[in-house]
């Protein structure tokens, strides 16, 4: 008897178990907090920390773009439940530039979070100024509706 002829129909049957184990049906057996989607529930914000300025900074060693360093924000939660969405913004009106990071909160989050902007490189000939007015938000994106939960003016500063 030649078993290595029922390997692939055994695979396949294995992944089919596998895949209806895991797939909706399994859904049932959970509790409803974590079946709820991603942007579902609710965040209350007791404090938000957003830096004063952020940097653009040349390159070293003849690299002449600009990196874009902005500190992290810090905001402590009183409250949240489910699933919902913070974002940290940057919008820089003279560069006509924009920056956004996504944080998904759960039962798990605890009592503060950081949130960062991942640093990004601007062309030179597009920073022209010695600093330009940029504005730092923080946004509760729970379901359907936009909501900000702070804001700052900013200065962003050119260092060459």
């Amino acid at each position: 008897m030649d078993f290595g002829s029922y390997a692939p129909a055994v695979a396949a049957a294995l992944i089919l178990v596998g895949t209806l184990a895991s797939g909706p049906f399994a859904l049932a057996d959970r509790p409803a907090e974590q079946t709820g989607g991603v942007g579902t529930g609710s965040v209350t914000v007791s404090e938000v920390r957003l830096p004063e300025t952020a940097t653009l900074q040349q390159g070293q060693f003849g690299e002449q773009s600009y990196s874009l360093e902005v500190p992290d924000a810090t905001v402590i939660f009183e409250q949240v439940e489910g699933r919902p969405i913070l974002t940290y913004k940057l919008e820089i009106d003279g560069l006509e530039y924009s920056r956004e990071s996504a944080f998904f909160l759960g039962p798990d989050t605890g009592d503060r979070m950081q949130l960062s902007l991942e640093r990004d490189q601007l062309a030179p000939e597009k920073v022209q100024n010695e600093s330009y007015a940029g504005v730092l938000r923080v946004v509760d994106r729970t379901g359907e509706e936009s909501r900000v939960v702070a804001e700052r003016n900013v200065t962003v500063q050119v260092r060459r």
